[in-house]
């Protein structure tokens, strides 16, 4: 079976979003990129029940390649978003709450906390068009391009990564800022945070990634 450890990584990847209610029932999907190919979780099927051989395998045009199940409606989202980053090593899609109330109702989520860095700053709401089809493919990768995330008008969340761990950590982190920020609101004005302080929490970030990389490196020794 090809990609055997990338397609149980996606189908629990898949679980995950169920078991953190970043989903319910069958909604979202998963995928990584190996190389001109890319492992996705199949359309309408239970997470609970996903087994390695029912994660699709396509290629770069969405056909398939591997899989005993049809591939996501959201196939066509997924290689345009590769398409556009071929840099990017996995997708979380989901339909989690808060986000998608966010959608429904502003035109991006602000800078409401500092770890709104991962995502690539202010995450923009991409223009509503149909599930599954090749426009909300092109205004979602669009609007995604220079970020890490980016929210769908009534509809859902996608976050990027090169692995599905941080994807899927994304996808956990901007539903937290989501939800601080309709908390905030239903309690008076929020403060945003600016560029410049974004921008100093970002080489905040960077500079204990290196510590952390220099402490582990040390430790080794």
């Amino acid at each position: 079976m090809l990609y055997e450890t990338q397609r149980a990584e996606v189908a629990k990847t898949a679980l995950d979003l169920l078991t953190t209610g970043l989903v319910v029932n069958t909604s979202g999907n998963v995928s990584t990129r190996i190389g001109e190919h890319v492992v996705i979780t199949p359309s309408g099927r239970d997470y609970k029940s996903l087994r390695p051989r029912d994660i699709a395998v396509v290629d770069l045009k969405g056909n398939v390649i591997d899989g005993e199940m049809l591939p996501s409606s959201e196939t066509p989202l997924h290689m345009s978003v590769y398409e556009s980053s071929p840099e990017l090593g996995a997708i979380v899609h989901a339909h989690s709450l808060y986000a998608t109330a966010v959608s429904t109702v502003f035109d991006q989520l602000p800078t409401i906390h500092y770890q709104m860095v991962e995502l690539g700053g202010a995450v923009p709401v991409a223009p509503y068009r149909t599930f599954g089809s090749d426009e909300l493919a092109e205004v979602t990768s669009q609007a995604l391009l220079g970020r890490s995330a980016v929210i769908m008008k009534n509809h859902g969340t996608l976050t990027t990564a090169d692995t599905l761990d941080r994807a899927l950590g994304r996808c956990v982190t901007l539903e937290w800022c989501s939800r601080l920020y309709l908390t905030a609101l239903a309690a008076g004005s929020p403060n945003i945070l600016s560029a410049d302080q974004m921008a100093l929490a970002k080489k905040q970030m960077e500079s204990l990634d290196q510590k952390r990389q220099a402490f582990d490196e040390g430790s080794c020794v």
